[in-house]
């Protein structure tokens, strides 16, 4: 959190290490780490207007045990100086919720894309980050965003195990019920939109067949059996679909039909349509 949502200042030559926040409860967490882990009696505390959307700004002023701080986190001096604090897997961890919790977002599952990042002006940061959710397997890709850079995931089955190894189990099962809920209506829509597809075909094809059958009646021609018995078929069922026809068909005549020998008995009907059209 430090790394992420801090930076330094120096009024009047004394320097204040001051951590900002547009979120109320991480700023009350910030402060509860900070003071079980350094000797800490009092902070600094101002509120300052930002955006329309963001609201406040929480911004705790340190100027306690900054020495400490400033030499365990490599803040003005040596980079790698905060590397041994992330040794341990369960100090990694708690590294990537500390960097979520000041500047990381998840969007809405209820939207198309599933989209997890972390935001940092610095690029040595960013990569830091990979880094650590590469180590437990998140396959993070890194790229420019405004005036630095994000580390960010895509695959849903990547962002709910991130968010569980950070620890944030309750969202997890809130994020993956709203998923479920998203893609279980996506899926009957796309079986409704097929089904409404396939009958609208269903009603073009009967209607171009009818209108065929329309024409051929009116030259009084001598068709054999199995034409008559699909114009019949067709007339009397106007608007069902073929297999629908074929089961019409055998309990009309006792006998079975394959949905190729109907639509092998209508192409004739069409065949003979078309060219009764071209000799008129």
């Amino acid at each position: 959190m430090i790394d992420l949502g801090t930076e330094l200042s120096i009024s009047e030559g004394v320097p204040t290490l001051w951590f900002k926040s547009n979120n109320p409860t991480v700023a009350r967490r910030f402060l509860k780490l900070l003071k079980q882990q350094y000797k800490i009696d009092s902070t600094l505390l101002t509120k300052q207007q930002g955006s329309f959307n963001k609201g406040h700004q929480v911004r705790l002023g340190i100027q306690e045990s900054l020495k400490q701080i400033m030499q365990e986190h490599g803040i003005l001096g040596d980079k790698d100086a905060s590397e041994f604090l992330t040794v341990s897997q369960e100090a990694q961890l708690s590294y990537l919720r500390g960097a979520f919790l000041v500047s990381g977002s998840v969007n809405d599952p209820k939207k198309a894309e599933y989209h997890l990042e972390i935001y940092s002006e610095n690029s040595d940061t960013i990569l830091k980050i990979q880094r650590l959710m590469n180590f437990i397997d998140m396959d993070a890709k890194i790229t420019k965003r405004r005036k630095g850079f994000i580390v960010y995931l895509k695959d849903v089955n990547k962002i709910e195990d991130f968010l569980r190894y950070i620890g944030a189990s309750q969202t997890v099962f809130e994020f993956e019920d709203i998923r479920i809920k998203r893609d279980f209506n996506n899926s009957i829509n796309r079986i409704l939109n097929c089904e409404i597809a396939n009958e609208k075909k269903t009603i073009v094809a009967a209607n171009s067949q009818l209108e065929d059958i329309e024409f051929i009646e009116k030259y009084h021609m001598r068709l054999n059996d199995k034409l008559l018995q699909v114009i019949h078929l067709r007339k009397t069922h106007p608007d069902a679909s073929l297999m629908e026809l074929i089961d019409e068909y055998e309990v009309l005549y006792g006998e079975t039909i394959t949905k190729s020998g109907l639509n092998h008995r209508f192409k004739k009907i069409k065949d003979l349509a078309n060219e009764l059209r071209n000799e008129g």
